[in-house]
């Protein structure tokens, strides 16, 4: 168990998805990941939505588009990690491991979309 969560580490730190929230010593870092993107992404799509809808007549088709994007997407992404990370944490195999990493990675995906058109600390 203990050289799978190490594995997980180094390809999440090779693959450049290294979290940067701090992981407890004995916690999993895959499935603190998870669960931090999964809030992430909840929150930052939500205001993503709010801000393009607040903005709708002055936004351009690709931000509309993203909106949509966003707003189709995102729910599906969030239900299929938390669900991945349920499994998980329920049979912790590669396979498994592998399916949480698939859907970190497409969550991860549509959050660099919607930052390519928006920043909270700016808009």
């Amino acid at each position: 168990m203990k050289n799978l969560i190490t594995a997980w580490l180094a390809v999440l730190v090779l693959a450049g998805c290294a979290a940067p929230w701090t992981v407890k010593p004995g916690a999993d870092p895959i499935v603190v990941n998870a669960e931090q993107i999964s809030k992430e992404a909840t929150d930052t799509i939500d205001d993503f939505i709010k801000f393009v809808d607040r903005n709708w007549a002055a936004a351009g088709s690709d931000l509309r588009a993203a909106r949509m994007l966003a707003a189709e997407s995102g729910p599906v992404y969030i239900r299929q990690l938390r669900a991945a990370t349920k499994q998980y944490k329920a049979v912790r195999n590669p396979g498994n491991a592998s399916s949480l990493q698939d859907k970190i990675t497409a969550l991860q995906g549509l959050l660099e979309t919607i930052r390519e058109h928006y920043n909270p600390k700016t808009q």
